[in-house]
């Protein structure tokens, strides 16, 4: 469901099983306005990608978020805020989910939370990301 409905909102679903479950997509675009739900750490068979591992989950959200921006019409350089939601805040869970995100947004840093919570969607998911982003400004042709 890629394509624009009525009142110019456009709905990017991730074929992920819990979008039907739980009623939401990946991204939702309304005008120059896109935002990526919270994305978890899950492999291409479906399953935790890395357990244990924040920083490998981290990157693996962030991948997939790029994915959503993509269909979207826009890319990582213009998100202009992220929310990163950890089990644990620990000074090494901060230092290997900010390193995943300094990788990916460096060059474009958007403002940016680290929340603590108490749990996420299963027990192996460490961290949870959501990404809000413009689309590119289209320059009108000549």
């Amino acid at each position: 469901m890629n394509t624009p409905e009525r009142g110019g909102i456009r709905r990017i679903p991730s074929g992920a099983p819990w979008e039907d479950r739980v009623g939401y997509c990946r991204a939702v675009v309304h005008g120059d306005q896109v935002w990526v739900a919270g994305t978890v750490s899950v492999g291409r068979t479906g399953h935790v990608h890395a357990p244990g591992d924040v920083g490998a989950q981290a990157e693996r959200c962030l991948e997939i978020i790029a994915d959503a921006l993509t269909q979207a019409g826009t890319d990582t350089a213009h998100v202009v805020r992220t929310r990163m939601f950890v089990t644990d805040m620990s000074v090494q869970t901060q230092a290997a989910v900010g390193a995943a995100h300094l990788a990916v947004f460096g060059a474009h840093r958007p403002a940016s939370t680290m929340i603590g919570v108490a749990a996420l969607a299963a027990p192996d998911y460490l961290v949870e990301i959501e990404a809000d982003a413009v689309l590119p400004a289209r320059v009108p042709s000549a």
